[in-house]
């Protein structure tokens, strides 16, 4: 198995593919606005996480493609913002479309890029740098998976083990 099938499947596992664990789409499956916006203490609401999903998607995704991020942010607490004042469904759907994009992108992708520098003062390659990605992705659909269960809005049927 080569880097891209790797990647390739970790994304489709993050996104709409269930494995060893609940991908995205069946996390939020269900899922009002009104229980996504709910908050326990000082913790990120689901709707906050899918926020900072979609920050750093896209941000990597641009980059991945070439193209230069020009929003700048002073803190990664920035990031769980709704900053677009977008509605719940078109938050889902961003994030689902950026998913989308990322495995259309690496699919198409040539080989070789894989083994590029992604950082321009570090030496991590976009195989490096994709697999964290995919790993930040997972950890906050079990953030979010965890969220719904103390909230008893889940249902376990949906569950992958």
């Amino acid at each position: 198995m080569n880097q891209k099938t790797i990647l390739l499947n970790q994304m489709a596992a993050n996104h709409n593919e269930p494995n060893w664990f609940v991908p995205v789409n069946r996390a939020l499956e269900g899922l009002t606005a009104e229980q996504a916006r709910e908050k326990t203490g000082d913790s990120n609401s689901i709707w906050e996480i899918v926020n900072h999903l979609i920050f750093w998607n896209e941000r990597y995704l641009q980059r991945f493609k070439g193209n230069k991020s020009q929003q700048k942010i002073e803190s990664n607490d920035e990031t769980f913002e709704n900053e677009n004042n977008q509605d719940w469904e078109t938050a889902k759907n961003q994030l689902f479309a950026i998913l989308t994009d990322w495995a259309n992108v690496v699919k198409e992708a040539d080989d070789s890029i894989f083994e590029i520098s992604a950082h321009e003062d570090r030496h991590d390659s976009w195989y490096s740098v994709l697999a964290n990605v995919n790993i930040h992705n997972a950890y906050h659909i079990g953030q979010i998976i965890e969220i719904r269960k103390s909230k008893g809005n889940w249902n376990s049927k949906k569950g992958v083990h």
